[in-house]
């Protein structure tokens, strides 16, 4: 019997030392952890929508056709948006026909802050006075103008006008 106790003794304290790990488990016994400061570099971004295309309908002189389009800015800095006529094949900021030939007046646009019709020309020109707040999505309305003269022959014009988002 003496053998019958010693090993019953074992099992009780196998089955006890069970209980303790499952109730120790069960009272939420944990190890100390630590903490980690995770750093997130967020880059400076800035986004332009332009529609791909605008239309002046016809105009005979001495008018001038006018248009709108809407640009589309997002940045996450203080931005400004700029405008000018496609350098190397509108240098004087004039439309020209399929053989060339510029019109007789120079394209024209406002918006932003330029509250009158200006001349485009082929460098860049700021259509805000100051920079603009960051934003997560603002449209700018932007009005187009051109005048015809006699001496423009009936045909019809093209002009590329291009806008940079500038974060200063």
């Amino acid at each position: 019997m003496k053998k019958a106790s010693g090993l019953i003794r074992c099992i009780k304290g196998m089955v006890l030392a069970l209980l303790l790990v499952v109730a120790a488990a069960g009272i939420g016994i944990s190890a100390p952890g630590g903490s980690q400061t995770v750093t997130v570099a967020a880059g400076a971004s800035i986004d332009i929508t332009v529609p791909g295309a605008a239309a002046i309908a016809s105009t005979a002189p001495p008018n001038c056709g006018t248009t709108s389009t809407t640009i589309n800015m997002k940045s996450n800095r203080p931005w400004n948006l700029q405008i000018r006529s496609e350098p190397v094949t509108y240098p004087s900021g004039k439309a020209k026909d399929g053989g060339g030939t510029e019109m007789t007046n120079a394209f024209q646009y406002m918006g932003g802050d330029v509250a009158a019709y200006t001349a485009i020309t082929s460098s860049y020109a700021n259509l805000f006075t100051g920079n603009q707040a960051r934003t997560g999505n603002r449209d700018i309305a932007v009005d187009y103008q051109q005048c015809v003269d006699y001496m423009d022959a009936p045909a019809t014009y093209t002009i590329v006008v291009e806008y940079l988002g500038v974060q200063p």
